[in-house]
């Protein structure tokens, strides 16, 4: 029987030749490596963070919405309390921002 999947690598991952396969399988996809990923979160606002939490809000709000469209009785009920809440949050994130 053939196998889909590989077996993990057996060598170990801390190995310099496995680190720079590291670095440059995540140069290939232009994937940001960890502290660089830290560096870009440390130069970021409190405004740019709490504009992204909005937008976070605003695209849980629209797929609890989609889904309550596709449901009905008290599952349409659940998941549209769902977006009530959503919303509270992003009512509250609001008034924060203009701040």
């Amino acid at each position: 029987m053939f196998k889909i999947t590989p077996n993990p690598p057996t060598e170990d991952l801390s190995s310099l030749a496995s680190q720079i396969a590291i670095e440059r399988a995540f140069a290939h996809y232009e994937l940001p490596q960890d502290n660089v990923s830290r560096r870009r979160r440390e130069q970021l606002t409190t405004e740019d963070v709490l504009t992204q939490i909005d937008e976070i809000l605003q695209s849980a709000s629209a797929t609890a919405y989609e889904c309550a469209d596709n449901l009905l009785g008290s599952n349409r009920k659940l998941a549209l309390g769902v977006v009530h809440l959503v919303d509270l949050a992003l009512s509250r994130m609001d008034n924060l921002l203009e701040k």
